[in-house]
């Protein structure tokens, strides 16, 4: 047996121990049984506190039948050496039969997510998808009051994502928003009121996706099918807190996998509390996973943020991701905001043309796009007649420089920060790759967000 495959026991054995945060030391004499048994040395505890429980797992999985199955009797051992199996270990236990031992038509897996921003809650059963299913959409809001019953009774709460939109709709946006404010103190009002919108307006794709995915960096969800997520414990992995989850997708039908998942895991755990959260109008629930996605979304990591040009209040920012473009002069927010607005037709090539029939043209264009910058530094409060002539180069790429340095500094917040830079294309046009649906401009009132399509001042100047 190689080292990483000892060390992958060690892990597996040593989760299961800590599973219920009791040592027991009959559990403790067990592993040293199993110890001598697979030939488990201080060299391999070691490394085994650098793999995560699904990379252990997937490891032993590739071990013949018949020492799957002797494992699994071990890890069974170990858990009820103290003659009493806790919920924790029970579901340990389920995750894995389900991954050495028990053939089933579902799809399994094992996800391991370090969770020192996210404290992710025990007890939920979180429906999942990267694209809309609507067959089984439609059989979970059919069997949802069903499925909500055979999970309560295993001591379990079903979370739903359009279910905990109603819930969160029934409450008046303004009781939204202040509650928000009191929950979220540090955040701005900006930011707190396109959270409201979003919660009003959620859907399981674009939280699986938008913040699963890509804002907690759990690449596993970015293509799924229907599946349920269940959080199976916690691991600590080079010293940091990694939770564990089972991931199995729907197969025939919602209530169907619901059932066996619920029926495997009675096999070692037998409830005796039931699990009920009540969901009333005008009631705001702010624990499990209700308090989770409110925590995912207010996460200012990995966002993928609309840009506001404010001329008004001379700022640029993000309000999605509560941060502001910080540090830079008028010149670079106007230049900024210049790339913003061309972008949508391709960017601005800088690059002289070789005939004279070109450079005609290139003239004409060159004067059209310093006229717009002028305007638009007029309107950050700047005088046009001074506005820097960024057809120069030596007075553009500074200001070019400045605003990628600064954009940098907000790389752990918005997601892929090189989409908001402004980058130059293999044809020589710069431009910023984020979408024009991203790209808004606010007039005198602050509220008073759109597009820049959509705006008649911008329109204008897009037009000259």
């Amino acid at each position: 047996m190689r080292q990483i495959e000892r060390a992958s026991i060690e892990r597996i054995v040593s989760d299961l121990i800590k599973a219920d945060g009791i040592i027991d030391t009959r559990e403790i004499e067990a592993f040293d049984v199993l110890r001598e048994k697979y030939g488990i040395t201080k060299e391999d505890d070691i490394l085994s506190e650098s793999c995560t429980l699904s990379k252990s797992l997937n490891i032993i999985a590739n071990f013949d039948e018949e020492t799957k199955h002797s494992l699994m009797n071990d890890f069974r051992k170990i858990t009820m050496s103290d003659d009493f199996c806790a919920k924790e270990e029970a579901l340990l236990l389920l995750a894995l039969r389900l991954i050495l031992t028990i053939k089933i038509p579902n799809e399994v897996t094992i996800l391991s997510v370090e969770s020192s921003v996210i404290n992710f809650e025990n007890s939920q059963i979180l429906y999942l998808e990267s694209e809309y299913n609507s067959i089984i959409n439609d059989q979970m809001k059919l069997l949802y009051r069903e499925l909500c019953t055979e999970v309560r009774l295993s001591g379990f709460e079903l979370v739903y994502l359009p279910k905990l939109s109603e819930h969160y709709s029934s409450i008046s946006e303004a009781d939204l928003l202040r509650i928000a404010e009191f929950l979220y103190p540090k955040v701005s009002k900006e930011r707190i009121y396109t959270i409201v919108k979003q919660i009003q307006n959620l859907s399981t794709v674009s939280f699986c996706c938008d913040q699963l995915a890509a804002k907690l960096s759990i690449k596993e969800l970015r293509v799924i099918n229907p599946s349920f997520l269940i959080k199976i414990g916690e691991s600590t992995v080079n010293d940091k807190k990694v939770s564990n989850f089972l991931l199995v997708e729907i197969v025939e039908n919602p209530l169907f996998t619901i059932r066996m998942i619920m029926d495997l895991f009675a096999e070692n755990y037998h409830n005796l509390r039931l699990n009920y959260i009540q969901e009333t109008k005008g009631r705001f629930i702010f624990t499990g996973y209700y308090k989770q996605i409110f925590d995912i979304l207010m996460l200012r990591k990995g966002v993928r943020s609309s840009v506001v040009v404010d001329p008004m209040r001379e700022r640029i920012y993000f309000p999605e991701a509560d941060a502001m473009l910080e540090k830079v002069h008028r010149r670079e927010k106007a230049l900024y905001a210049l790339f913003l607005m061309e972008s949508a037709s391709g960017g601005i090539n800088f690059n002289q043309p070789q005939s004279p029939k070109q450079m005609d043209r290139y003239e004409k264009r060159m004067k059209a796009i310093i006229h717009k910058y002028q305007l638009i530094y007029k309107m950050f409060g700047g005088d046009e007649d001074k506005a820097p002539n960024i057809e120069i180069p030596e007075i553009r790429l500074p200001m070019i420089s400045l605003l990628k340095r600064q954009l940098s500094k907000l790389g752990d917040v918005l997601y892929h920060v090189d989409d908001y830079m402004i980058q130059r294309n293999i044809y020589g046009n710069y431009a910023v790759s984020i979408s024009s649906s991203l790209c808004l401009c606010s007039g005198a009132d602050k509220n008073d967000i759109k597009l820049f399509s959509e705006s008649e001042n911008w329109i204008k100047i897009a037009a000259l």
